[in-house]
């Protein structure tokens, strides 16, 4: 192996620190940017951080509205027997989701829209996007189900079990005594 002549390895020493240097000022250039970006989106915040709260203030109401519940109680204990843990999806879980979001979007966004004049979900949903992490989360939970197949899905699977679990084994009490030939008495 021949030596290494010492002008290669002083190119090479001041390439490395000319690098380093234009690493740093590039560092330098980024951070700048990022406080232009955060002093501008700071402007107006107090603006924003009351739409904010206005606006998921008047959601968590809606969505604990007792008319709320009750229309997804209802939706869920019509559609949920349609509903099997299995992998593979049916077709009509598809028909099903779809009806799920548009009864209940449909009424968050027309009781949204009698409590805040000029309220629009697209501005609704950008916010809780950009904020997601101050939005409670069962609250989430709620909207996610409605953007979300798989949640919604395990919420219709869960509460299919949960319906079979309040009237105790009921079904397969039938089906036994039904074996077993009993009559069955109303």
């Amino acid at each position: 192996a021949r030596p290494l002549r010492p002008n290669l390895v002083k190119r090479a020493f001041n390439l490395h620190v000319g690098l380093s240097h234009f690493h740093e000022d590039l560092r330098h250039i980024h951070l700048k940017r990022l406080e232009a970006v955060v002093s501008t989106q700071s402007t107006g915040s107090n603006e924003n951080d009351e739409e904010f709260d206005t606006l998921i203030g008047h959601l968590q109401d809606v969505v604990l509205e007792d008319e709320f519940q009750d229309l997804q109680e209802q939706f869920l204990s019509q559609n949920c027997e349609e509903f099997e843990d299995e992998d593979e999806n049916k077709l009509i879980y598809t028909d099903i989701y779809n009806k799920y979001i548009d009864t209940l979007e449909g009424y968050i966004c027309k009781r949204l829209e009698e409590l805040q004049p000029g309220f629009t979900m697209s501005k609704l949903l950008t916010l809780i996007q950009a904020r997601k992490d101050e939005v409670d989360p069962e609250l989430f939970e709620t909207l996610a189900s409605l953007a979300d197949f798989g949640l919604f899905k395990e919420t219709m699977l869960n509460y299919k079990s949960e319906k079979d679990n309040e009237m105790g084994d009921f079904p397969s009490l039938v089906v036994t005594s039904l074996a077993c030939g009993l009559p069955l008495r109303p």
